[in-house]
C-alpha cells in the first residue's frame, strides 16, 4: 500500500505543477506572448510523460489486485492510517485536476480565438474573396455577382 501512496502523491505534486504552468500559459495567451506560451509547452510535455508513467505504475498495481480503479480497490480495503491517507490523496488529486480541466479549457478558447484572429487578418491581406456559398441563387454558375471579401464579423 506504501507504494501507491508513493504513486499518488507524487501524481498530486506533478498535477499541481502543471496546473500552475498552465495557469502562466493562460496569462501568456492573454499578453498574446506566443514565445511564453511555448516554452511553457514544452515544459509541460516531460511533466506529462512522468504523469503517464505514474499512471501506468498505478494501473499495473490495480492489475495485480483485479482491480480497474482505485476508489473500487479502496472501498474492499480495510480502515487504516493508509486508507485514510490514499482517500485523502484522491480527493486532493480529484480536486487539482477539475481546476486543470478548467484552466485547459479557457486556454482552448484563448487559442482559437487567436487562431480566428490570423485567419481575419490573412484574408484581409490577401484580399481573398468569398466562395460560391455567398453567391445568389439562380446567378451564373452560382458565382457571386460581386467579388464579397471575407470579413468574418466576429472578429
Amino acid at each position: 500500500m506504501k507504494d501507491i501512496i508513493e504513486v499518488l502523491r507524487q501524481q498530486l505534486i506533478l498535477c499541481r505543477r502543471l496546473l500552475d504552468l498552465a495557469q502562466a500559459q493562460r496569462v501568456e495567451l492573454v499578453k498574446t506572448d506566443a514565445v511564453a506560451a511555448r516554452k511553457l509547452a514544452g515544459t509541460m510535455e516531460p511533466i506529462m510523460a512522468n504523469i503517464n508513467s505514474l499512471e501506468k505504475r498505478k494501473e499495473k498495481f490495480l492489475t495485480s489486485r483485479g482491480e480497474t480503479d482505485l476508489p473500487t480497490w479502496l472501498s474492499k480495503v480495510p480502515d487504516s492510517p493508509d486508507k485514510e491517507v490514499l482517500d485523502t490523496l484522491i480527493n486532493k488529486q480529484e480536486i487539482v485536476l477539475q481546476e486543470l480541466k478548467k484552466v485547459n479549457s479557457s486556454n482552448l478558447q484563448y487559442l482559437n480565438r487567436h487562431t480566428e484572429f490570423i485567419n481575419y487578418n490573412i484574408n484581409v491581406m490577401t484580399q481573398t474573396s468569398a466562395g460560391v456559398t455567398y453567391g445568389t441563387p439562380g446567378d451564373d454558375g452560382g458565382r457571386p455577382v460581386q467579388g464579397r471579401k471575407m470579413f468574418d464579423a466576429g472578429v
